[in-house]
Order: structure tokens, then sequence, then C-alpha cells
């Protein structure tokens, strides 16, 4: 992703392009063409430990966390190429924030994003993995709090 583009413009390059597509096997589609082109160069092997691996989730979901001047950057992978597409779309969306930016993105956001389509467990698993961006956020806030 490119810096210049902000993660909210990101966010909304992603609620724009779900919205001109009616057809929900399209949509499926769509997110799996996400998971395709994401770099698994990013989240070397090194990162898929168990302090990374999401719980909650039916396919395994690593997140690790960067931080880089306040901002949390985050990279993700999954062994099912549609969870891989959803990951992604968090990852460049929400990448990039504060902890405070964080807690400020509510379930509205990814109801917004519109996956009606999607199987109950996996949008339970995007809540989680919002939640776990947030607790990331407040872990780090925390920490740096305390120095």
């Amino acid at each position: 992703m490119s810096t210049e583009l902000s993660n909210l413009e990101r966010y909304q390059e992603f609620v724009d392009s779900l919205e001109l597509i009616d057809d929900e096997d399209m949509r499926f589609e769509y997110i799996i063409d996400i998971g395709k082109r994401a770099n698994d160069d990013d989240f070397p092997e090194v990162f898929k430990v168990d302090a990374n691996l999401m719980h909650g989730c039916m396919s395994k979901v690593w997140i690790a966390d960067r931080i880089e001047d306040g901002r949390h950057y985050f990279s993700g992978f999954s062994d099912a190429i549609i969870v891989k597409g959803l990951v992604t779309m968090m990852i460049e969306s929400f990448s990039g924030l504060t902890g405070d930016e964080l807690q400020d993105i509510t379930a509205e956001h990814v109801r917004h994003l519109n996956l009606g389509a999607l199987t109950t467990q996996r949008q339970v698993g995007m809540m989680a993995m919002l939640e776990h961006f947030q607790k990331l956020g407040r872990r780090a806030d925390e920490s740096q709090a305390a120095e």
C-alpha cells in the first residue's frame, strides 16, 4: 500500500468497490483477489508464532504489530485465501493509526464494508480482528505510559 494513500482512504476504496458489486459471488471473488495479491513475503515464517496467532478463528490467522512514531503497522497472514483477503482489507484499512485512533474504529466500520454474504463465523472473525488491533493499540499505549 502506498504511504501517500491514508488508511481511511483505502478503507473507503474497499467500501466503494464493494458497493458497486451487486452479486454476492462477485464480492467473494473481489475478496479472494485481494488475498491473492497479498505479498506473503511481508509476513515471514518467523512471525507465525503463537504470540501472533489470533484465537477464535476457524482458519489460522496471524497478526503482527510494528510501532513506529506512535503508529501501529500491522501485517498478517491466513492459511485460507478468502480470510487472507479479509485480513489484507483490515490491515490496509487500519494500519498506520495511533492507539487512540484504533479505539475510535467501531463495529460500524466493519459493517459498512457490507460483507453480509460472509458466514457468521467470518463476520465474527472480522470483529475479532478489529478487537485484536485495538487490544494491541491499548497494550502499546499502556506500556509507553508506564515508561
